[in-house]
């Protein structure tokens, strides 16, 4: 059996979010189309036999409306999964918090021009319509039949959690390594920009490990969050935003987890850093500051391995979740201020009505 290379990168955005509209990601994507990713890091993707990534946004025209904000938010371009294809990406979870934002029928659509692309797809369900069924997608890469699946563990809203709960997740990865398959799971859990994954995380971490996963993927606080691995098996709890028109300084960075499993071992694991650029269009980090995110990573792996009794490690958690919300709050209503201006006067009364929209559940 030959070695396999996978390659993993966190949340893929390729709309414009509220706060971003006509300045985001999408923005980005219309000027730089396929190269809007670098070729340096299209270099490596191509060099590797699996591409997983989170794709958190529909890629979808259907009920478009240029002058609704509400029906722009998080919406990418069908053409975004040419270029995803381009790229490199082969595999896409689209199990997560925002996959049903614009409705169950842009998911769908969103899937099909995947499929058109040639990417395979985790975490729509088993008939890819976002209705109850896990599905597992399989593959075969150098005669090691893989398993993927995609789950997400968020209640919210516009959530779709893969198809079943996280007992039949279980059972059914338990079904996939009796039957001599790696198993990866693609997970969207945790808290937004926390550095370190929550008990919770953890706890169902391990659960995915004892029931036979290889690899455990995360995504959702769209910061880079500390790797736990050893030969045999490998949690990366986040690993942040790769293309997201996010404005926090935390989120300008994230990493290409590389690894290559030879014989059912995981053989080499690299965090190649990525910080983000101009548009947002991520780029591989160089000198300086590549090795300072480095030993950055380094800090976040070293925390989640201290030995911390579980109710002070909650206590401390719970107490930093609190002011990174209300710093986040405040940081939101700065930058929207900011830029006004800039934003289409039709937009202005739709954005400040937003936040009781959200309050109402009609958003």
């Amino acid at each position: 059996m030959s070695e396999i290379k996978i390659a993993c990168v966190g949340d893929v955005m390729c709309g414009d979010s509220f706060s971003q509209i006509g300045m985001g990601a999408a923005h980005g994507l219309d000027e730089y189309r396929s190269e809007f990713v670098p070729s340096d890091i299209v270099d490596i993707f191509h060099g590797h036999d699996l591409v997983l990534c989170n794709l958190e946004s529909v890629l979808s025209d259907i009920g478009r409306r240029k002058n609704s904000l509400r029906s722009l938010h998080m919406r990418g371009r069908p053409q975004a999964a040419q270029y995803l294809a381009q790229w490199g990406v082969t595999i896409a979870n689209v199990a997560n918090n925002h996959i049903l934002e614009q409705g169950r029928d842009c998911a769908i659509d969103t899937v099909n021009h995947l499929h058109k692309a040639g990417i395979k797809t985790v975490g729509a369900g088993r008939s890819g319509d976002f209705q109850s069924g896990i599905d597992v997608t399989e593959i075969n890469s150098a005669g090691q039949a893989i398993a993927v699946f995609g789950v997400c563990l968020l209640e919210e809203k516009y959530a779709f959690n893969g198809g079943g709960n996280l007992s039949e997740v279980i059972s059914s990865i338990k079904t996939c390594t009796d039957a001599g398959k790696l198993v990866i799971v693609s997970v969207h859990w945790g808290n937004e920009l926390m550095d370190r994954p929550s008990l919770q995380q953890k706890r169902i971490g391990q659960q995915f490990i004892r029931a036979g996963a290889k690899l455990i993927i995360g995504h959702h606080p769209h910061v880079v969050q500390g790797i736990d691995n050893s030969d045999s098996n490998l949690i990366a709890y986040s690993l942040g935003n790769f293309i997201f028109d996010s404005s926090s300084e935390a989120t300008s960075w994230s990493i290409i987890l590389s690894m290559t499993i030879s014989a059912g071992k995981i053989i080499k694991c690299e965090g190649i850093p990525v910080t983000r650029g101009k548009h947002y269009r991520p780029a591989l980090a160089t000198g300086q500051i590549r090795d300072k995110l480095e030993k950055e990573v380094q800090r976040r792996c070293n925390v989640i391995r201290q030995n911390v009794p579980d109710k002070e490690y909650e206590e401390r958690y719970i107490t930093e979740l609190r002011t990174l919300g209300i710093q986040s709050r405040r940081r939101l209503w700065r930058n929207l201020a900011g830029r006004f201006i800039y934003y289409r006067p039709i937009y202005w009364p739709q954005i400040v009505l937003r936040p009781i929209q959200r309050r109402l559940g009609v958003w």
